[in-house]
């Protein structure tokens, strides 16, 4: 259910940014351009984070030979992918009454507001890269 809500969520976002026409223009659409394009680089990934996340649970439950600071490790490995997913769930959810904020807010806070969230994604972006290198790392090296 909670994935259904998900890609509820991301195809109403993404349909009301195709239709709103944002690009060139104010700095407030720049920014929202801006934001968007961050946003449009992190979503695919969504996918092999979670996947690679239960395999990381996986990985950690079946494998009772690995030392306590490999455990340790692999740990924060996996809580950083999940960190990194619910950090975008959570960045989503919160950026869906964008189009009430731009009717409301003046310029300078629409701004400001986009900044913040622009920053966001990025941040959520690099911690999703970050974890998703680090994951594929780890089973690689029990592979062999």
């Amino acid at each position: 259910m909670k994935i259904r809500l998900m890609f509820a969520s991301m195809l109403l976002i993404a349909l009301a940014f195709a239709c709103g026409g944002t690009g060139s223009g104010s700095p407030e659409q720049q920014l929202e351009t801006a934001m968007m394009a961050e946003h449009d680089k992190v979503m695919p990934k969504m996918g092999e984070a979670n996947n690679l996340y239960k395999e990381m649970r996986q990985y950690l439950f079946l494998d009772t030979t690995m030392t306590m600071e490999t455990r340790e490790r692999l740990s924060m490995v996996t809580a950083n992918l999940g960190q990194a997913s619910e950090g975008m769930m959570n960045w989503m959810n919160g950026i869906s009454d964008l189009e009430m904020k731009k009717n409301t807010m003046k310029p300078e806070e629409l701004t400001q507001y986009l900044t913040q969230q622009k920053e966001s994604i990025t941040k959520i972006g690099e911690l999703m890269d970050k974890s998703i290198a680090e994951a594929k790392t780890a089973l690689a090296e029990r592979k062999k």
